[in-house]
């Protein structure tokens, strides 16, 4: 099947590991700041692909999962940054990563995920919410890969 001149087609950036040193998830937690690099979209793209990659030592509760959260950075252009989510405020809500029960190796779950901007190159620290009723071991990581529509040439 051909493409159209001038059609749309969807174009990917390069993936982005997210990890810094992500410390153990505890069973209906958040995780730190520190646990990933902050997001970037210097692209200004609408869209990115998100995986979450992470392992149990004890498989996870039937139909759970994870929550993702996005926390934006220097929202007027300074230092003012929205507040870190936690169980009372869990504020820009950005996904939801199911995980497999009865798995106890590595996991990855995979979304499409609408960018929340808020101005020019946006910026976030992305949290997650441990639901999966398990501890969430140490060396989970977050992949994102910026992705958009481009005219066919």
């Amino acid at each position: 099947m051909a493409i159209e001149k001038n059609a749309r087609k969807r174009v990917y950036g390069t993936r982005i590991n997210l990890a810094s040193a992500s410390a153990l998830v505890a069973s209906d937690g958040f995780s730190i700041a520190s646990d990933l690099i902050v997001l970037n979209n210097v692209d200004n793209v609408d869209e990115m692909v998100v995986t979450l990659e992470l392992t149990m030592n004890v498989a996870a509760n039937d139909n759970s999962g994870c929550s993702m959260y996005f926390r934006a950075l220097n929202v007027d252009g300074g230092t003012d940054d929205d507040s870190i989510p936690e169980a009372e405020y869990r504020h820009q809500f950005v996904g939801f990563f199911p995980v497999l029960n009865g798995i106890t190796t590595t996991q990855r779950s995979t979304l499409l995920l609408e960018l929340p901007h808020f101005k020019e190159d946006s910026e976030w620290e992305v949290y997650i919410e441990n639901l999966t009723g398990q501890e969430i071991d140490a060396g989970w990581t977050v992949f994102a890969t910026p992705t958009t529509d481009a005219p066919v040439p």
